[in-house]
């Protein structure tokens, strides 16, 4: 696993995640050009490269990516140059190359980054809100003395890093199982951005983690890694798949199987079914479904693409029975 940091802290921002992941994984962070104990380049560099050459250094040849805010678009762009590297993606509160800003965004950015450049920086955060919940006092602390500790993270200069070729027109070439976490307390723009990067990238599963801001894992780090961990470890169940062959084949016949479902589920269903039929109806025959990912409820995501079109069916653990529980229908 590969850690890379966001543009405001080093990678001892992944302190508090650091040991936990390095109980199942093989973990690689280090601090980018400018950044902790990087000094600032004095040559022309692209950024993708060193991520290359700190793999190389570390013995790894793939590996599962994790990148946070612009350490995501590097991710994204990494994955993009070199796609048999990538295991998985994990994207937290991504900031990719060819997304546009807000007019918001950029003032409020601009006006933070002068509060913390005059040695204002707990009170810069603080009012800004973006990078924690309320109530992460913790978080906001370990923020402010990291920052108090490498002031170059604040003062560096990046004009030596080239960039790479804009990311999002590219995001459907993407193929590496893809999860993009963004906080409920981020700001509008990191969440468009994250619904926009969800919506090209194929099968990717995006998560809204309630009660955090930018920086997640400073606040939630056990949260944190329970999401990812179970992302990498998600296997489909063919339990689950048999149960959605059988459900979606009574909607082509137009007799929904409800005696496959629980009580409930199926008196929800049933509510719903000229809604669920209309939908699908214009889309035709079934041509191929496949497992997708696991979803943080525990859930299997399945695509299921049709003769015009395609959706994304949810199927939660089955009960003792076998009985199916509400299976879930979304359009990407």
């Amino acid at each position: 696993m590969v850690l890379i940091h966001d543009g405001a802290l080093h990678s001892a921002t992944w302190d508090d995640v650091w040991p936990i992941f390095c109980k199942d994984f093989h973990v690689v962070r280090y601090d980018r050009r400018g950044f902790g104990r990087s000094p600032t380049s004095t040559m022309p560099y692209f950024p993708v490269d060193d991520v290359s050459a700190v793999m190389h250094a570390a013995g790894v040849q793939h590996a599962i990516i994790v990148g946070s805010s612009a350490g995501g678009g590097l991710a994204v762009d990494f994955t993009l140059k070199h796609p048999e590297a990538v295991d998985r993606l994990i994207l937290s509160g991504p900031q990719v190359l060819g997304l546009g800003q807000s007019r918001y965004f950029v003032d409020r950015t601009i006006a933070m980054q002068k509060r913390e450049l005059n040695g204002d920086v707990e009170n810069a955060i603080r009012d800004d809100g973006r990078a924690f919940a309320p109530g992460h006092e913790a978080a906001l602390k370990r923020m402010v003395a990291l920052l108090t500790a490498y002031p170059q993270d604040l003062h560096h200069s990046d004009d030596m890093a080239r960039p790479a070729p804009p990311a999002v027109p590219l995001l459907s070439s993407i193929k590496a199982p893809t999860m993009i976490l963004v906080g409920t307390h981020d700001t509008p723009d990191v969440q468009a951005w994250a619904g926009a990067i969800d919506a090209a990238i194929p099968g990717s599963h995006r998560v809204v983690v309630p009660d955090t801001g930018h920086l997640m894992y400073l606040e939630q780090p056990q949260h944190f890694v329970q999401l990812i961990e179970q992302f990498v470890a998600a296997r489909q169940h063919p339990d689950r798949e048999t149960a959605l062959r059988r459900y979606l084949g009574s909607l082509e016949r137009g007799q929904p199987n409800y005696e496959d479902m629980t009580p409930n589920a199926a008196a929800s269903v049933r509510r719903e079914m000229p809604v669920i039929l209309a939908l699908l109806k214009p889309m035709g025959a079934i041509k191929s479904i496949r497992f997708a990912y696991g979803t943080e409820t525990g859930a299997d995501a399945y695509w299921v693409t049709y003769a015009h079109g395609r959706a994304e069916w949810t199927v939660a653990p089955l009960t003792a029975e076998g009985k199916m529980q509400s299976p879930g229908l979304r359009f990407p």
